[in-house]
């Protein structure tokens, strides 16, 4: 009971530290209290805690990052404790505060982890806000507002009044550092009226210097010395000597640039004095820069000289590159001055690399667009003019020629044998100039022709970026859309208005999508996937789209069906279901009475689709232009029915890619007629397409088999695939364990995944080859892609296994292989609940995406996207599949930009996933 009371006595004095007056008798009690025996390790940690907050609070920064990392040793134990969590944050606080803004950023690194293995989203939304700070810091802009994006949705949903001002107040200095005044001065006075609200003194004075030192950069100089005066009088009366530091170096600026040195250099001493007492490098480096002014507006160079070089040295420790440049920039005028050139020069040419290194590269990008287009246009100017030059050759080689028949003629009286030699030398000689100068224009013309390519390809990588780029924010437009549709279904008028947005959005992606794919068959990307399928699903599918149309329309929808029962094509399903939606959507638009027809016929070589409405029809001159991109009969026209003229090129370029062809009749005001032709071999056969749910029959098997796949959930369905057969399974989650059981259970069949870690695939089926496992082994990978399967074939698997795993072909492998019983085996697989297992893994799968993206780990990014592709085409999520595999890809090419594109959209759609599950509404 003493022991307890002793203890609980040891744990209030610890409590009273922050009572304390001055630091020394805080760093004395403290150690009195750490000596102490009866002390135990949680009282400790509460001690060494307190301690760490005192010496924040009395700007002691080493000290206190010195406390927060012993705090971390202690605590170690549980790394997802509340102690732990707040070490690791303390320190990146003590380091942003020393201006050693790298070192920061890594402990905040370290505690954004940690919040978010805690699941706590304020706290995660905090470190995200912190990290933008360091960023802003560091110039590394594009990174801040991405962290303050992240924070701004989270405090959107779990914040409150003060949150959301704070990340106002921290976005305002991006803007700053952006030179984009006007935006940060709203923003920062919308803040001071929610600080003055919440009576937050603080919150206010940092608003009134970031808006001080906007006033400053916009000559409003009476009012940023207005402004600067309110938050130094704030800081004052609570004697924070880091932020006068910071303060009076803005008013030394200030003051030189209103031409008072005698002031700026007082005030620039204050800032030194202040930056003194709060062991600030942060502090001082930015007293440094107009101490140094004002010694060099005074003529003392020397000391003017070593004042700036001191402030390089601390930018460069802290990661300040705008101070640095800066800082190079005067060290180079003061260098001239003490009569040093040379130096000065140097330190010059140092300041303009470090400029064009702090260039905003999406800018440069946005420029190199323009002058692409500049390009092309000069290009085709010049093809024209190369044209009209080569013509205009021609013509003067055809004068050339009659002068020279004109000269033979008058010279025929001086004999005929003179003329004749003489006018075979000139015809000799005006070929020999004819074929060089048409040899010579058409290189010329060539080399135009090939820059006129990489013009067209440019302006196709620029369609296909923007509608990634838009792609990006109206993914999470959607998601939210359908979240608040959910949310407010007894609210029909706000019901009504949240399904104009959705529906509106809906046709904003379907148009996207159209850019999309037609930039990507202009770029040679766009490739078909032949499935078989019956075609009465097909004519099904489409039709309920586009019966309920036509009923609100009082159109009358009739389809003629001549095609034999259960009819089985090998085509593309999604393409030629998306070139029959686009001409019936467009009979559908274009009709205002009467009726649409959809007649399918079996034709020679292959299924012919004809599409007959009797809408407005069009004029045979605009019948000529009808399958351009961005065409549409007039202008009248988009403007009466809307439509970007897309749907019809789209058509016929997919149809085209086919094999088939696509052709249009029309007749003004009677309606139009469009035929669609795709060749295939149509077959009576029963469909070989499985679905993975569902009930199925087949002959029981008898054998042993290895599944090697490192996704936990693949794997469980793999199995369940295989065992529902009555085959033996064992399995391995990567692929030395698969070395490992292979060469102890010597099973007849492996079926074994490409990239996994430790061994990949590849590597694991050398390493049983060399130990002399001869059995088969087949390549189990979403990797589908012709060139991709070859190459697993050249290298030695006996086959291949594409994902998502059809279980006709899968039972045709096994049965190859291994011996048929005599029972029934019924395969029923339920993979609901796996689903759900691989839905709930989607938040800690985008948290693991954005921290290889922001840490740049190319190789881990590739592999945690190979990964989750080849997941979320098993579980029929095509379209994060598909944006991982494009990440994969391009992640480790130079493309930063086309790479950041796909990692966006790719962590919306995981975000908007993982949402939907948590509504219920996938």
């Amino acid at each position: 009971m003493n022991a307890f009371a002793s203890s609980a006595s040891l744990h209030e004095r610890v409590s009273q530290l922050n009572d304390l007056a001055s630091w020394q008798e805080v760093v004395e009690t403290g150690e009195r209290l750490r000596l102490h025996p009866d002390i135990s390790l949680m009282t400790l940690q509460h001690l060494i805690e307190n301690l760490g907050r005192e010496a924040l609070k009395h700007q002691k920064y080493q000290i206190a990052n010195d406390y927060f990392i012993e705090l971390e040793e202690l605590t170690a134990v549980n790394p997802v404790s509340d102690v732990f969590y707040k070490a690791v944050k303390s320190q990146g606080i003590a380091a942003y505060f020393q201006a050693s803004y790298t070192q920061s950023t890594l402990a905040y690194h370290r505690a954004l982890k940690i919040a978010t293995l805690r699941d706590k989203p304020l706290e995660i939304a905090n470190m995200h806000s912190n990290l933008g700070l360091a960023y802003t810091q560091t110039h590394e802009l594009d990174l801040a507002i991405l962290h303050y994006v992240s924070a701004h949705q989270l405090y959107q949903q779990h914040g409150d009044t003060q949150d959301k001002a704070d990340i106002m107040l921290n976005l305002s200095g991006v803007y700053i550092r952006q030179l984009r005044y006007n935006i940060a001065e709203e923003m920062l006075l919308r803040a001071i009226k929610l600080f003055n609200e919440l009576q937050d003194d603080y919150g206010t004075a940092l608003s009134q210097a970031n808006l001080g030192v906007i006033y400053k950069h916009t000559e409003r100089w009476a009012l940023s010395r207005v402004s600067l005066m309110a938050a130094i009088d704030y800081y004052e009366s609570v004697e924070s000597w880091q932020h006068l530091s910071f303060e009076y170096a803005n008013l030394a600026t200030l003051s030189l640039l209103e031409g008072n040195i005698e002031q700026g250099l007082t005030e620039a001493n204050f800032a030194l004095y202040y930056a003194e007492q709060a062991n600030s490098q942060g502090g001082r480096r930015e007293a440094l820069y107009p101490y140094a002014q004002a010694l060099l507006a005074q003529g003392q160079y020397q000391q003017a000289k070593e004042s700036i070089q001191e402030a390089i040295i601390l930018a460069k420790e802290a990661g300040a590159a705008l101070r640095e440049r800066d800082s190079l920039l005067l060290l180079s005028f003061i260098e001239s001055s003490l009569g040093q050139p040379r130096q000065a020069l140097a330190n010059y040419q140092k300041y303009q690399r470090l400029q064009s290194k702090l260039l905003n590269t999406s800018l440069s990008k946005r420029l190199e667009q323009y002058q692409d287009t500049i390009a092309e246009n000069q290009l085709s100017q010049e093809i024209k003019t190369l044209k009209q030059y080569q013509a205009l050759q021609k013509l003067q080689i055809e004068q050339r020629e009659q002068l020279v028949w004109l000269g033979a003629l008058f010279i025929l009286s001086l004999g005929i044998a003179g003329v004749s030699v003489y006018r075979k030398r000139v015809l000799q000689l005006t070929k020999t100039e004819l074929s060089r100068q048409v040899a010579q224009r058409t290189a010329q013309l060539q080399q135009v022709a090939d820059e006129l390519r990489e013009a067209n390809q440019v302006k196709s990588q620029f369609l296909a970026n923007i509608s990634h780029e838009i792609r990006t924010p109206l993914t999470s437009i959607l998601g939210h859309t359908e979240a608040l549709l959910i949310d407010n279904q007894r609210d029909q008028n706000l019901q009504s208005s949240l399904r104009v947005v959705h529906r509106q959005g809906e046709h904003l992606r379907d148009l996207i999508c159209d850019v999309l794919d037609l930039s990507k068959i202009e770029a040679l990307q766009f490739e078909l996937e032949f499935t078989e399928f019956e075609l009465e699903s097909l004519i099904n599918d489409v039709s309920d789209m586009f019966q309920h149309a036509c009923v609100l329309k009082g159109l009358k929808f009739v389809i003629h069906n001549h095609l034999r029962d259960s009819l089985v094509v090998e085509l593309d399903y999604i393409r030629l279901k998306q070139v029959l939606i686009n001409l019936l959507g467009n009979a559908v638009k274009f009709t205002e009475a009467g009726s649409i027809q959809l007649t399918i016929t079996i034709v020679e070589g292959g299924v012919e689709f004809v599409i007959e409405d009797s809408g407005i029809g069009m004029d045979e001159i605009y019948l000529q232009g009808i399958f351009d991109s961005f065409q549409q009969g007039d202008n009248s026209i988009s403007r009466r029915f809307g439509g970007s003229g897309l749907g019809l090129s789209l058509s016929q370029q997919l149809v085209d890619m086919m094999g088939g062809k696509i052709s249009v009749e029309s007749t003004l005001n009677k309606g139009s007629t469009f035929t669609v032709l795709v060749p295939c071999v149509p077959s009576s056969m029963p469909s070989k397409i499985d679905k993975m749910e569902g009930l199925k029959e087949f002959k029981a098997l008898s054998g042993k088999v290895l599944i090697a796949e490192d996704h936990d959930d693949n794997r469980s369905l793999f199995c369940r695939l295989v065992s529902s057969l009555g085959v033996d399974v064992i399995v391995a989650n990567n692929g030395a364990t698969a070395v490992e059981v292979c060469l102890t259970e010597f099973p007849d069949l492996v079926l074994m995944d490409i990239q996994m870690p430790q061994v990949d695939g590849l590597e694991a089926f050398k390493i049983l080859r060399q130990a002399g496992y001869d059995g088969p082994i087949y390549a189990l990978t979403a990797n589908v892609m012709p060139k991709e399967v070859k190459a697993y074939l050249e290298h030695g698997f006996t086959g291949h296994i594409g994902k998502p795993i059809s279980t006709d072909h899968l039972h045709q492998i096994l049965a190859k292989h291994l011996m048929y019983i005599d029972e029934i085996s019924a395969m029923q697989i339920d993979m609901s609940d796996l689903k759900a297992s691989f839905l709930a893994t989607l938040e800690e799968e985008r948290y693991n995406i954005v921290d290889l993206w922001e840490s740049r780990q190319t190789k881990s990014l590739q592999n945690a996207c190979h990964r989750l592709a080849g997941a979320a085409v098993t579980f029929g999520f095509n379209d994060i599949a598909q944006t991982a595999k494009q990440l994969e890809q391009v992640v480790i090419t130079t493309d930063r930009m086309q790479a950041q594109h796909f990692y966006l959209i790719l962590c919306d759609e995981l975000k908007v996933a993982a949402s939907s599950e948590q509504l219920n509404v996938i």
